[in-house]
């Protein structure tokens, strides 16, 4: 379940990560490509500021010594506008890239669109996942939960960094 392939989503271990061109909090644009020659975890969250989605974050910005250690860097997408997007970046200290997908294209071509967020039916929020890419754009690493309140594996995140690092 961890590390094997998303069969409900389009984007599968071994593909080379779709790129996009999204919004960070200063509505400054970031692609995807353009973080090549580092390996990437990308981590798609359902919504700024709710519980879960802090905790993940902050744990993250908690590990980003680590992280950074291994030739990687972080990259949050949400489908939160960008100023929800600063507002969560400033309460959470957060420094590293939080993207907006406003249009939600990006959570529509790697296939983690979660239509529903709790009661907010037709929401199409991101659906909580980690896709950990090499300095190529590779995904070597994906995790999707269907259950927006599940965490991902941290230490398994790490491992798998470890491994092609």
């Amino acid at each position: 379940m961890n590390n094997m392939s998303n069969k409900s989503g389009k984007v599968m271990i071994g593909d080379i990560a779709p790129d996009f061109e999204l919004p960070d909090t200063e509505m400054k644009m970031h692609k995807l490509s353009n973080y090549r020659g580092k390996n990437v975890v990308l981590a798609f969250y359902p919504a700024a500021e709710s519980p879960v989605c802090t905790v993940e974050m902050c744990t993250f910005r908690d590990s980003l010594n680590e992280l950074q250690n291994l030739n990687t860097t972080v990259i949050g997408v949400s489908v939160d506008g960008p100023f929800a997007n600063k507002i969560f970046a400033t309460n959470r200290k957060l420094t590293f890239p939080l993207l907006s997908d406003y249009k939600r294209d990006v959570i529509s071509s790697y296939g983690i669109n979660m239509k529903d967020l709790g009661p907010l039916q037709d929401y199409n929020a991101a659906k909580r996942s980690i896709y950990i890419l090499d300095k190529t754009g590779k995904v070597n690493y994906l995790w999707v939960s269907e259950n927006p309140l599940v965490e991902p594996n941290y230490n398994e995140i790490k491992e798998s960094l470890k491994n092609f690092s």
